[in-house]
């Protein structure tokens, strides 16, 4: 037999890393560049009653807190779209909450569909996270409120 297992495998992987440099960022191939260069701020969505107490958002209706950042954009960028504007990020102030009720009466079908309450008002509250010299800085927010 001319080439062994090992043969094929000392030509495969150095060819390999070969192509990878050469392809870059093109998918399917990836360098993952998103994690070497992070944004300065990040944000995030929670949900809370309404003395602002943190809700175990998963167990209450499956959505875990990323998602509620996700179904918060999804509505937004349907609004966005029917009013025919760039992106969600530029939606007047006054299309938010409408946007943030229809999350909520979603989280509310979502949590009876577990067999579970939400309580009567409910919080969105935002988080952002950012760098402040050398420590991390929180500031939450009541994003939307019932």
């Amino acid at each position: 037999m001319l080439f062994t297992h090992k043969i094929v495998l000392l030509i495969a992987l150095p060819a390999f890393c070969a192509l990878s440099l050469a392809v870059q960022e093109n998918y399917p191939f990836s360098h993952y560049p998103m994690y070497g260069d992070p944004d300065p701020v990040s944000v995030y969505y929670h949900l809370a009653d309404g003395e602002g107490n943190p809700l175990p958002i998963e167990k209450l209706t499956g959505k875990s807190a990323p998602k509620l950042g996700k179904i918060l954009r999804g509505h937004a960028e349907r609004r966005a779209k029917e009013l025919k504007v760039r992106s969600y990020s530029k939606l007047p102030p006054t299309e938010w909450p409408p946007i943030c009720a229809e999350t909520l009466a979603y989280l509310r079908q979502q949590a009876q569909v577990r067999k579970q309450a939400l309580p009567t008002k409910l919080r969105i509250m935002k988080t952002e996270i950012r760098y402040d010299g050398d420590k991390v800085v929180e500031s939450p927010q009541v994003f939307f409120a019932e």
